[in-house]
């Protein structure tokens, strides 16, 4: 467990050898869409990690032959671990985001377009839902009172954050460098409606080995990058190579272990 980790204080936003060093705040391109997530390729998919095994058994106990709704899916990553590891389950992915339902859809997900505060589902017919890396972007109250009206009495709700594991040194200050702003906290937990229990942590931890071009791609998958103008995104990515080929000192076949740990927040309904 990483109750009362200690998280590394913020670096400056200007290092030495750094060649574009970019300041703490980012300024957005005006033509992005509200969603930056419009903006998505193929890449998210290819490069985001994936939920270790053992959090994906977890889910998938809760889930057991029922209904289960994931919501903020994106190309359904999550949502087709589940469908794998829960064959009797009815899995159905949420997705506002035209370019990333329709990624999910390509990947043989059922991804209907809808949000956490509207699900469009009957009320009291879900056992599980999900919020994988999507938690940060609703209203928690709105959202926990439409949750409250889907799942059955005895249902649960799941929020899951893979997170680079910050507590690294080296790690933390590439976060910085990819402007990884959802850095979630073991101790910080999510804010669910009154309608529900307190939320009850577990933490699996795993690796991911990477070439330092795909870490540049998955950099390229956060919405602090799809929003940002064509110069600071070119930027970031002039200080990530700079960060791995230059100061790390990685060749370009050279594969990098990034550690990760995997946060999972289940409440039930009160």
């Amino acid at each position: 467990m990483l109750m009362g980790m200690r998280i590394p204080p913020a670096l400056p936003p200007t290092e030495p050898g750094r060649p574009h060093p970019v300041g703490d705040k980012q300024p957005w391109d005006r033509h992005a869409p509200q969603n930056a997530f419009e903006r998505a390729t193929g890449e998210y998919d290819q490069y985001r990690p994936r939920y270790p095994q053992s959090t994906i058994t977890a889910l998938a106990n809760l889930a057991g032959d029922g209904e289960v709704l994931d919501v903020g899916c994106g190309t359904g990553i999550l949502t087709r671990q589940l469908m794998d590891a829960a064959p009797n389950a009815h899995v159905i992915g949420v997705e506002p985001a035209r370019a990333m339902r329709q990624q999910a859809l390509e990947r043989g997900v059922n991804c209907i377009d809808a949000t956490a505060e509207d699900t469009h589902q009957p009320a009291a017919s879900i056992d599980l839902v999900t919020f994988a890396q999507s938690w940060h972007w609703v209203d928690a109250q709105t959202a926990s009172a439409e949750l409250a009206r889907i799942l059955k009495p005895d249902g649960a709700v799941a929020i899951l954050f893979n997170q680079l594991d910050v507590r690294v040194e080296w790690v933390h200050r590439l976060t910085r460098i990819m402007r990884s702003g959802d850095v979630h906290r073991p101790d910080t937990p999510p804010k669910l409606g009154p309608q529900f229990t307190r939320p009850e942590l577990t933490v699996d931890t795993f690796t991911v080995r990477m070439l330092p071009e795909q870490i540049m791609a998955l950099a390229r998958t956060r919405s602090s990058y799809l929003r940002s103008t064509p110069r600071n995104r070119g930027r970031m990515q002039d200080n990530l190579r700079w960060y791995l080929f230059d100061h790390l000192g990685y060749a370009a076949e050279q594969t990098v272990t990034l550690p990760y740990y995997a946060l999972t927040w289940t409440a039930g309904l009160l």
